[in-house]
C-alpha cells in the first residue's frame, strides 16, 4: 500500500458531491491554465481539498461522523470544483497484487503514448456526469507524465500503466474540457476500433 502523504484540513472545509460542477455548466469546458510555482495558499488548499475528497470517497473506514454526501472517485481535477488550474489528485487503489498508487499533480502534461491501446469493461464515469453513458472510452494503456509533485515539490516524470494510465489520462482531459463521452463512438458505442486493445 501506498503510504500517504498527510494533508491539513479544516472540517469546514472538506468538499461533497454538492461542490462539484456537473456537465450542464460550461465552465466544464473552459481549458485549464499552468499553475505558477510555487503554489498559493489558495492553490495548496484547492489541492488539499481535492486529496481529502478522493480518499473519503474511497475509505471503506470513513469516520462515522463524516455525514458527507460522496460519490466514490479515483480522481478529481481543479477545474471540477471551478477553478481552469491544472492541477489533479488521482487514488488508484491496488488490484490483483499491484500496490495502490497516489498521484498529486500540478501542471502535467502527457509526453509520450503507447500504441497498445485499453478500456474499462464496465465504461467510465465521472463525478461530473450525472447521466449514464455507456460505452467504450478507448485510450493509450501506457503514458508517460512530467509534472510537477504536489508533495514533494519536484519536477518527476511518470510512467503509468493500465488503469493508473485510463485514471490519470481521464483527469488530464478535464483540464483540457474534454469529458469522457466525447470519446464514446456514438453510433457503436460497444464497438472497438482497435480489436487488439486491452479489457482491464
Amino acid at each position: 500500500m501506498v503510504q500517504q502523504n498527510k494533508v491539513k484540513i479544516k472540517q469546514e472545509d472538506r468538499i461533497s458531491i454538492k461542490n462539484i460542477i456537473d456537465d450542464s455548466n460550461p465552465k466544464l469546458r473552459e481549458i485549464s491554465f499552468d499553475v505558477p510555482y510555487p503554489l498559493s495558499k489558495e492553490d495548496k488548499f484547492i489541492m488539499h481539498q481535492m486529496i481529502d475528497y478522493v480518499r473519503s470517497s474511497i475509505d471503506p473506514n470513513r469516520d462515522q461522523d463524516d455525514k458527507r454526501e460522496l460519490r466514490p472517485a479515483y480522481g478529481i481535477s481543479a477545474i471540477q470544483l471551478g477553478y481552469p488550474k491544472k492541477m489533479l489528485f488521482v487514488h488508484v487503489p491496488s488490484d490483483f497484487g499491484k500496490e495502490s498508487e497516489e498521484f498529486a499533480l500540478v501542471n502535467p502534461k502527457v509526453i509520450q503514448y503507447t500504441d497498445k491501446k485499453a478500456y474499462l469493461a464496465g465504461g467510465e464515469g465521472c463525478l461530473s456526469v450525472r447521466a449514464n453513458h455507456p460505452g467504450y472510452v478507448l485510450r493509450s494503456y501506457g503514458i508517460k507524465i512530467v509534472a510537477i509533485d504536489y508533495f514533494t515539490d519536484r519536477e518527476i516524470e511518470i510512467d503509468a500503466k493500465g488503469l493508473t494510465a485510463i485514471v490519470l489520462q481521464h483527469e488530464i482531459d478535464h483540464l483540457l474540457g474534454i469529458l469522457f463521452y466525447d470519446r464514446i463512438n456514438k453510433l457503436q458505442p460497444f464497438v472497438l476500433t482497435d480489436k487488439k486493445a486491452v479489457k482491464l
